[in-house]
């Protein structure tokens, strides 16, 4: 993490001290939460849409932070900490860590973005590289504008590897984004209408995401999903730098690997890839996606020089980011708790995985998916339509949008009992009779819904 005299950060920020200040003090690491704070630690105060950090000072304060920085329009600075005043904490968290970055000479880092699975090939490629590195991965989803930069700052000096996850909602910002983790190696797992809300088109999001090429280091490499032709096509029209070497996954055979053989249960994924240096890989996790993202993961970590057995390794201890493909078992009921986020794509690849219970009783439960404008009624009407090619008993939708998917059903479906409404705490209520049953129940909606509510409600009445 970084480790910075007092006075040298507030060079870097062109900014200037108040309140008890020892320059010569060193700050280790930063802080963006006074909860989490530690001793000498940095603490920056966000000011967001309905929290503002700096009412929370004291409370970093307290938690042992050597100093702050402060929105200079800010009223009231404290008087017994460090105080850096300086335009904006955002912009300031970002300008120190593309500062710490460019100290980070022998870390190499990857970055990963996409439409759907970029936090997944972070998990899976940081495993791998573990065996043979010191890897360091994005912790959670940190992958903003805030996020990104929190993550570089928290680096060790001596990190070998890092896995950096970049989100995107708008035009420039994997732009922005690349250009401060600057990676020797840039991955895109996929392109979708995520965010189309904000995009005239899908193609505007294809090329908002090929923004990560501009940020790669000269003669790194750029790898994506060759199997798309929106990808493929935008990456004809992108200017990249002629030092930039490309290399490609998917299922079909004109990739750089590709996916000769997959099978998968309860316990994991098989796969047998073009690469004949690897025989067969069992992973631990579930979705034909996976076996995807793995092949992506695989590409980057030849890059940094691992073989097959260290790679095969890797596959086998990956640290899963938390609510994805979650499986709780409660009595004879299982959970499969997959809420993090929700669109076409991934409601599919979930139902997939679904299939895979032998339960008496199969249950759906699919939320609203936020993000499509116009599009919204449609796209929810048909992921209902498509509803039809797996096997569900019962279906419940929550939210004004989901009620889409379920008049889709109704209308082109053979599912028995259809329920909607409109809160999840209704829904937790109403799926409480069944955990006593041989059932399995697939939670999925728009992060903004937190449908790990349901979840969390079922293990809480599970002795009851």
């Amino acid at each position: 993490m970084i480790n910075i005299k007092i006075k040298e950060a507030a060079d870097i920020l062109n900014a200037r001290c108040t309140g008890t200040c020892d320059l010569d003090k060193h700050m280790k690491g930063v802080s963006i939460d006074s909860r989490n704070v530690t001793r000498n630690n940095l603490f920056i105060p966000i000011k967001g849409m309905t929290v503002n950090g700096h009412t929370f000072v004291k409370d970093a304060i307290k938690n042992g932070a050597a100093a702050t920085l402060w929105n200079i329009d800010e009223p009231n600075p404290p008087h017994d900490i460090a105080v850096i005043l300086v335009e904006d904490t955002v912009k300031g968290l970002q300008e120190l860590s593309r500062y710490y970055r460019n100290k980070l000479k022998t870390t190499k880092i990857i970055g990963v973005t996409g439409s759907n699975g970029k936090t997944s090939t972070k998990d899976i490629t940081a495993a791998i590289l573990s065996q043979k590195y010191k890897t360091q991965k994005t912790i959670g989803n940190y992958n903003t504008e805030i996020g990104v930069p929190f993550t570089l700052l928290s680096l060790d000096e001596d990190c070998e590897a890092a896995v950096i996850e970049m989100g995107m909602e708008r035009k420039g910002e994997i732009d922005f984004l690349t250009d401060l983790v600057q990676p020797e190696v840039a991955i895109i797992t996929s392109v979708g209408l995520v965010h189309i809300d904000n995009f005239p088109s899908i193609e505007e999001i294809a090329k908002a995401k090929l923004e990560i090429v501009k940020g790669i280091k000269d003669g790194g490499l750029f790898i994506y999903f060759g199997d798309d032709r929106l990808i493929e096509e935008t990456v004809r029209n992108t200017e990249i730098n002629e030092s930039i070497r490309k290399q490609t996954f998917g299922l079909n055979k004109n990739n750089t690997i590709w996916l000769k053989e997959f099978n998968q249960d309860l316990d994991g994924i098989t796969i047998r890839v073009s690469d004949e240096s690897f025989d067969e890989l069992h992973i631990d996790i579930l979705g034909k996606h996976q076996a995807l993202n793995a092949m992506a993961a695989i590409l980057a970590a030849q890059e940094f020089g691992m073989n097959s057995e260290e790679i095969q390794s890797g596959l086998l201890k990956i640290e899963k980011t938390g609510l994805r493909n979650e499986i709780i078992s409660i009595n004879k009921c299982n959970i499969l708790n997959d809420c993090y986020k929700s669109n076409p794509v991934s409601i599919n690849a979930a139902l997939d995985i679904f299939e895979l219970f032998k339960s008496k009783k199969k249950i759906a439960v699919l939320g609203d998916m936020l993000g499509y404008r116009e599009m919204s009624h449609d796209i929810h009407y048909n992921v209902g339509k498509s509803l039809s090619h797996h096997n569900i008993d019962e279906l419940i939708t929550i939210g004004e949008e989901a009620k889409y998917i379920a008049k889709a059903a109704k209308e082109n479906t053979n599912i028995k009992n259809i329920v909607e409404f409109d809160t999840k705490e209704a829904a937790a209520l109403y799926l409480k009779k069944y955990l006593m049953e041989d059932c399995t129940i697939l939670v999925k909606g728009s992060r903004f819904l937190k449908l790990e509510y349901i979840a969390n409600k079922l293990k809480e009445w599970e002795n009851e």
